[in-house]
Formats: structure tokens, sequence, C-alpha cells
């Protein structure tokens, strides 16, 4: 099948199906993102494969995806492949050693890096050409690790290119007004360790309020409590969004306290938290830095104490809490709007379907 566009631009552009490695998610960074870009792609008219590195069948998604009309393939099976087929990975460790397998199908190989440092599978298929392209939603990150993977391999036709990642905001609607009988914060990941500073416990308990504070982890299990301790009772965790979904997490929070020991080019829960109202507060380094403006659509702390004061701040200032929030939707409907979203995509494509291998 091939599909023509002829509406966002002045040349056609004549693009095959596109496949995927990995499955998307209702909860984490990568997938979730996976999930938001199959809808805009099939807005575009997009025919999208997944091959999935593992069973899915009871995955929530899996029922959607069917509905939608979106092709699963079965685990780890290349053989739809043709050379004319790119395929994408978000973020995925796996896909990067499969690299060699799967270039026997298709030499159209897009790796996703939701991170701001390189993966080392990442580098060797740098060196190896095992990459056609590398996407990036921060245009930063991209100079900086286009420079460090150039010194690998400098062969030109190797591609880095920014998309603009469409984000579904009609799946977290905006709260103007929470309960008022407590104070709602909270933090939300997946429950590895590196996503939680060694501190986080001590800055929810030393942060004030004029209320009752309530807090909610959502993605908190054996890994993180090993890096932070036990939270205190007034701390309420989940395991994952079969516990607490991401929707019932932002109605709870007022605030996203959010100390963590990695660092992401472009974070998601931004813009799930921009969309719902919840300000955030979080460190200042990585994505944060381009998609926050300090001091008016959320905080960038340099240290424990900054989380501290700005999240006391924003308990005993809730007028200020609410112009924040109403900012920080409009600034992410101006950094996830769909129409620049598809006009990245086009010319991504453009790419893709011209490149030569």
């Amino acid at each position: 099948m091939s599909i023509t566009f002829t509406h966002w631009g002045t040349a056609n552009i004549q693009m095959q199906r596109l496949f995927v490695f990995g499955f998307p998610e209702l909860y984490g960074g990568a997938g979730t993102e996976l999930y938001h870009q199959i809808l805009i792609w099939q807005f575009m008219g997009m025919e999208v494969h997944l091959i999935p590195p593992w069973r899915v069948e009871r995955n929530p998604l899996y029922p959607e995806m069917l509905a939608r009309g979106v092709h699963i393939h079965p685990v780890n099976d290349y053989s739809s492949l043709t050379e004319e087929d790119p395929i994408f990975s978000f973020c995925n460790g796996e896909f990067l050693e499969l690299l060699p397998q799967i270039r026997t199908y298709t030499k159209k190989t897009v790796f996703v890096n939701c991170m701001s440092w390189l993966f080392p599978q990442e580098k060797e298929a740098m060196r190896k050409g095992e990459i056609a392209m590398f996407l990036y939603q921060n245009e930063r990150v991209m100079q900086e690790n286009k420079i460090k993977l150039k010194a690998f391999n400098k062969n030109p036709k190797i591609q880095f290119k920014k998309f603009i990642p469409y984000f579904h905001r009609e799946d977290f609607p905006f709260i103007e007004k929470r309960r008022n009988e407590y104070f709602g914060c909270g933090r939300i990941s997946r429950q590895e360790a590196d996503k939680f500073a060694k501190d986080t416990l001590f800055i929810y308990e030393s942060f004030v309020s004029p209320i009752p504070k309530r807090g909610l982890f959502l993605g908190f299990g054996k890994r993180s409590e090993e890096k932070t301790g036990p939270p205190p009772p007034w701390i309420r965790t989940a395991l994952n969004q079969e516990e607490v979904s991401q929707q019932e997490f932002y109605q709870h929070c007022e605030i996203i306290l959010q100390p963590s020991n990695t660092v992401e080019n472009w974070p998601r829960i931004g813009f799930e938290a921009m969309s719902s109202g919840s300000v955030l507060i979080v460190d200042n380094a990585g994505g944060w830095q381009q998609m926050i403006e300090h001091g008016k659509t959320g905080w960038l702390c340099n240290n424990e104490r900054d989380f501290i004061y700005y999240a006391s701040k924003m308990a005993y200032e809730p007028n200020q809490r609410y112009d924040m929030a109403a900012a920080a939707r409009e600034r992410g409907l101006l950094l996830s709007n769909k129409e620049s979203s598809l006009e990245s995509w086009k010319e991504i494509f453009t790419v893709l379907n011209n490149m030569d291998i």
C-alpha cells in the first residue's frame, strides 16, 4: 500500500507502510509516546505495523490497536518487512541488539532515544552503520548527540532529524480546581531506581503546607523503595496504572514534585501535567529546561532546597499556582500542537522515502 500526501506540502510524498519494533503503552514515557504517534500516523493515512518483542495479548491497548486497524505481527517476526519499509523503535535496547537480524530485511532502521545520554549498544550500532536515522524531540540533545555519534562513523548518509511529538491532550483534561481539604502532591514514572533521587522522601517530608499534605507515587515498588526507603503513611503508592490511572493521579496532584537521577531529553509527563493543570517542580536539567519557563509555567530546581522552597510556595500561594497551571497549559499547546507534529512527520517520511542506503 502506498499513501500520497498532497494537502500538507507542495510535493507529493509517496510513503509505504511503516513498522515499529515495540508496542504502545498507557503508562511510561516511550510507550505512551509511541501510542500518541500511532494516532497521528493514522490521521495521516499511514498503515501501521507493530512487531512486539513480547506477548501483548493482555496489554490494555491490544483491543484498541486491533479496532484501529493496526497490524500486530507475531513476536519478533520480521518476515513481512521489505527493503522499502522503515522500522522505528522508541528507546528500546532490545531493538539495538537485534539490528543485524532486522537489517537483513530492511536497511531503513530508525531509532528514537528518549534520554539525553547514549546507550552503549547505540554507539556500537553507529560504529557499524546499523542505524539509518536517529530521531530526537529536542534540538539541543540532537546536536550534542550528533557530534558524539559522528565520532564513531562519519557516513553522511546517516540522518539526524527532529520531530515534534504529537500529544493527544483529550486524554488529559484540564482540572481547574481540586479538593481543598488537603494539598495533593505526587510523582509519576516507572519504578526504576534511577527515576528517583535518593532524597525524594526528605523533600516531601520537609516542604510545608497550610493544610494537610497527601502524596501519591504512581510507579513505586521494590526497586524504587530500595533507593528511597519506605514512604510515610501520608504518601500512597501504586505500582502502575492498573492500580491508579494517570487521570486519577493528575486529579490528585496540585503539584508534580519530581526530583530524579536520570535526565530525559523531552519528558512525556511534562505534557500530561501541563494539560491536566498540575504544576511541575522538577530538575533544572535535560528537556525540562526547554519545556518549562521557570517561574511562569513551572519551577526548575538545582538542589533539594529549591524543591522544598517551591513546593511550599505553591502550597501557600494558590492564586499563583492557578495562574501557573493556566500558563503551563498554553505552553503545552504551543509545544505539541497537531499541525507542527504533522509537518515534522511529513519531512521525516519524505527523507525515508528518498533514502539512498
